[in-house]
C-alpha cells in the first residue's frame, strides 16, 4: 500500500485541505482496513478497482466516483484488485461550500457524483490529469458554491476548544443559530466535530511528540485516559493499541496534521 499527499492551490484552499492518492496491488486484495472520523467529507475518485465497504451484513463495492459524508463511527473497507484512488479531503466545511447543499444530508453515506450532479460527474469523469480534477472542483465553487464567514470563523474557534456557547457569543448569535448554520455546512454539531477533532489530536501528539497515551490525553483535554478510551471505541470501535496495531489505512487518516512531502504546482498530475 502507497500513499502519498498534494497540497491544493491558492485557488482550492479555501475549501480544500489536501488531496491524496492511494494505490494497492493486486496481491493486496482482500485485506480488511478501517477508516475512523475526523470531521472532514471527501471526493473520491477511482482509477482502477474501487474499494468495497461493509455494511448490513455485506460487503458491497464502492462507485467509480463518490462523495463520502462526514462519518461519526468506523468504516470497514477493503481492496478487490489493484486499486488507484485519488481523494480530495475537504476542510471541515468545504465540501458544503463547494457544492452548496446541506451536509446533513449525506452524513453516513456515500453518494456517487453523477447523483450530485451528472454535469459534474462527466467533467471529472475518469480523468487522471490532476491540475483538471482541481480546476473542475474551483470551477464548481465559483459556479455553484457559497459562503459563510460566520461559519468559517467558527470552525477555527471550535478547533481551538471554544465551546458551541463562546463561540455563538463571538458571533453574535444564539447557540440554536449557531448549531443550524454549522450542521447544514459541516454536517456535525459544533459539539460533535469537536470530539472527533480532539480525538484525532491525541494521536498526533503520540505520533509527533512520543507522548505516552496517559499524558496525550490529558494535554489533548480528556479528563483522564479511560475518557479517551470512551472516544476511541465510540469512533474507531477499537482501543487505541488495538487500531494502530492492525490498520495501516487508519494510521495514514489518522496522521492528517504530518506535513506533506508533496507540493501542488499546476503542472502537478496525480500520476
Amino acid at each position: 500500500m502507497r500513499y502519498r499527499e498534494i497540497r491544493p492551490s491558492a485557488a482550492a484552499a479555501g475549501f480544500v485541505d489536501r488531496y491524496w492518492i492511494l494505490e494497492v496491488d493486486a496481491q493486496e486484495a482482500g485485506a480488511e482496513q478501517k477508516v475512523v472520523p475526523d470531521g472532514s467529507s471527501e471526493l473520491i475518485l477511482n482509477f482502477a478497482e474501487p474499494f468495497e465497504s461493509f455494511s448490513a451484513g455485506a460487503w458491497t463495492k464502492q462507485p467509480f466516483s463518490f462523495l463520502a459524508g462526514q462519518i461519526t463511527g468506523p468504516l470497514r473497507l477493503r481492496s478487490a484488485g489493484r486499486s488507484r484512488i485519488f481523494g480530495v479531503r475537504f476542510l471541515p466545511h468545504g465540501a458544503g461550500k463547494m457544492l452548496g447543499a446541506p451536509m446533513t444530508e449525506v452524513r453516513d453515506s456515500i453518494v456517487p457524483v453523477d447523483d450530485l450532479s451528472t454535469t459534474l460527474g462527466r467533467e471529472l469523469e475518469r480523468t487522471e490529469d490532476f491540475a483538471r480534477i482541481e480546476a473542475v472542483l474551483v470551477g464548481w465553487k465559483d459556479r455553484k458554491g457559497r459562503e459563510d464567514a460566520l461559519i468559517d470563523a467558527a470552525v477555527e474557534q471550535v478547533e481551538l476548544g471554544r465551546s458551541a456557547e463562546e463561540v455563538a457569543a463571538l458571533a453574535g448569535i444564539s447557540r440554536r443559530q449557531l448549531e443550524r448554520r454549522f450542521l447544514n455546512l459541516v454536517g456535525l454539531t459544533p459539539k460533535h466535530f469537536q470530539r472527533m477533532r480532539r480525538f484525532q489530536r491525541v494521536f498526533q501528539a503520540v505520533e509527533r511528540d512520543g507522548a505516552a497515551w496517559a499524558d496525550a490525553a490529558v494535554s489533548c483535554g480528556y479528563y483522564d485516559q479511560a475518557h479517551l478510551i470512551r472516544d476511541f471505541r465510540e469512533f474507531s470501535g477499537d482501543t487505541p493499541s488495538v487500531l494502530l496495531a492492525g490498520d495501516e489505512l487508519a494510521r495514514h487518516f489518522l496522521r492528517r496534521d504530518v506535513v506533506s512531502q508533496f507540493s501542488n504546482t499546476r503542472s502537478a498530475t496525480a500520476g
